[in-house]
């Protein structure tokens, strides 16, 4: 199989390094300057420094028609918000070829997910969702990780466990698209309100209710969604909702950290050094939530967009919610 990753940040960078270990695979970075600095250092030390990156099996380039043309699996990873003006111009290239997405959020214009874009893109690729828990950051370290994989479609003739497969990294397979896509990106806005709360001073019980509360809300609301019964306590859900909430390498969790420190939204921000899908993808899952008329299932959620997206005290509706999950 040629596999192309799409995507210079932390996790494109993690994805390469995975699939390199078994494979030749073709790495597309947006940017010549960053394209450079990786060849030249055999490392990405913008995103992802401690990761040492074996350049005989990866062909970076920053041309994307040609890392699309030569490959059979394209490895999706880049922000929600640069999607569309990334794939739009090459959806012919895509046809009947598998797509993989690693990416946490939801089009922020259109209001959909990766998986709706890609499937009215080019109807015959065969979709999939990679998700962890898996922290690009252990991946770097070598560090013993969990990816599921999720498919529509019979993954097995693909033989992803054999091409993702490495010492430090187990693989289970999935068919449940819709519910692995959804929680990848909610799991963020959690992630943040976690955060959030800790910067505030509350301590591990009120999280621990807090994250409970987290999963249960995710539970209904993959089930508005896409109707089927799950257990959510699943490494790609539960999982993935934990390292999140808890690790010191979420982002999420740190822009949190910051705003509950008493940090405006925009300065909190502003101190993020890569992007925390988790803002974005608040104000695009509460709309989504509103269309559905759901919010009085989704008390978590709104509490983050009325913090992140319209001002609100983040100290005065932390108190709020704490009497709406105990």
């Amino acid at each position: 199989m040629n596999i192309s990753v799409i995507g210079g940040g932390s996790w494109g960078t993690a994805l390469s390094s995975i699939l390199s270990k078994n494979n030749n695979i073709k790495w597309w970075v947006r940017r010549e300057k960053l394209a450079a600095q990786i060849k030249t250092k055999r490392r990405n030390t913008k995103y992802l420094a401690n990761c040492k990156l074996n350049l005989k099996k990866i062909d970076i380039t920053t041309n994307l028609e040609e890392a699309l043309i030569t490959c059979d699996i394209i490895i999706v990873a880049v922000p929600s918000s640069f999607i569309e003006e990334t794939f739009e111009p090459f959806s012919k290239l895509l046809i009947n070829k598998t797509v993989l997405s690693a990416v946490k959020g939801v089009l922020p214009k259109k209001l959909i997910t990766p998986q709706q874009y890609f499937l009215e893109l080019e109807k015959s690729l065969n979709y999939g969702v990679i998700s962890g828990p898996c922290h690009a950051e252990e991946i770097a370290n070598e560090m013993k990780s969990y990816l599921t994989i999720s498919s529509f479609q019979p993954l097995s003739q693909l033989n992803l466990s054999k091409i993702f497969q490495s010492s430090f990294v187990s693989i289970k397979l999935s068919n449940d698209v819709i519910g692995a896509e959804y929680s990848a990106i909610i799991k963020n806005i959690y992630a943040i309100m976690v955060g959030i709360s800790s910067g505030l001073g509350y301590g591990d019980n009120f999280i621990a209710v807090l994250i409970t509360a987290c999963t249960h809300e995710l539970k209904r609301l993959l089930y508005h969604f896409d109707p089927k019964d799950r257990i959510v306590s699943q490494p790609a859900y539960l999982g993935d909702l934990l390292v999140t909430c808890y690790s010191t390498h979420s982002r999420n969790r740190t822009l949190g950290l910051t705003i509950g420190k008493g940090y405006s939204v925009e300065n909190a921000k502003a101190k993020m050094l890569m992007v925390a899908e988790g803002y974005s993808a608040t104000a695009s899952i509460y709309k989504i939530i509103k269309k559905l008329n759901l919010q009085k299932e989704t008390n978590i959620i709104n509490t983050a967009y009325k913090v992140l997206h319209q001002e609100k005290d983040a100290k005065k509706e932390m108190k709020k919610l704490s009497y709406l999950i105990g």
